[in-house]
């Protein structure tokens, strides 16, 4: 299966997750989703991680310093909160912050015409 299929499913899969109410489950689709593309982006670039970890895929882009401003926003708030110093404030997110669709923003700003 391509990067991109996978990306697909998990999106569906956190659509889904969102529509029948489970929340929790579509925020780990959509930080999977994110995974999946940034792997991809790296790959592109000739980074192999040599792992399939999003967290993993996460503190690299982060650790970075030419990565926007924008995606190092979404990216922090779609990595894990157990990656923030302080767990206890940071479990819980704005309720705002819609990771589904930071998921896609993050997800078109690596790969513009893929359409997702």
């Amino acid at each position: 299966m391509s990067w991109q299929d996978t990306v697909r499913k998990e999106l569906a899969t956190a659509d889904a997750a969102r529509a029948r109410g489970n929340e929790g489950m579509a925020r780990v689709c959509a930080r999977r989703a994110a995974g999946w593309a940034i792997k991809a982006h790296l790959g592109e670039a000739g980074v192999n991680l040599d792992t399939n970890s999003v967290i993993e895929h996460f503190r690299h882009m982060l650790a970075q310093d030419d990565t926007q401003a924008e995606l190092r926003l979404l990216l922090e708030h779609l990595r894990m909160p157990k990656l923030r110093p302080n767990l206890e404030e940071d479990s819980f997110f704005p309720e705002d912050i819609d990771l589904i669709a930071e998921a896609r923003q993050v997800i078109g700003m690596l790969f513009p015409g893929e359409g997702f």
